[in-house]
């Protein structure tokens, strides 16, 4: 019987830094918080800075996403062995 080692405390390292990660992009400054029009320059700038400040958001988002989803899976695993290991304890423990 092969045995299988799941890295539980590494895991759960992992999504704590996950979560640190989320946190900092929420909390990354946005180019609109940075002035106004009249500090900016010219339209086309404006709209440039704008254009650049939306797409930056939206690899944000996704990023932020992939992190999540990359948690959510990593929390799954962690609770799919725990509990199996639970279950197989309480079996060989159990005298039935």
């Amino acid at each position: 019987m092969s045995r299988i080692r799941i890295p539980v405390d590494e895991l759960t390292d992992t999504i704590d830094a996950l979560k640190e990660i989320r946190d900092r992009i929420d909390n990354t400054a946005r180019l609109y918080k940075v002035g106004t029009e009249d500090d900016v320059g010219d339209s086309g700038l404006v709209s440039g800075v704008d254009n650049f400040d939306k797409a930056w958001v939206a690899g944000h988002e996704k990023v932020q996403e992939n992190v999540d989803t990359f948690k959510e899976t990593s929390q799954g695993i962690i609770d799919s062995f725990t509990e199996t290991d639970n279950e197989a304890g309480k079996a060989l423990d159990d005298p039935a």
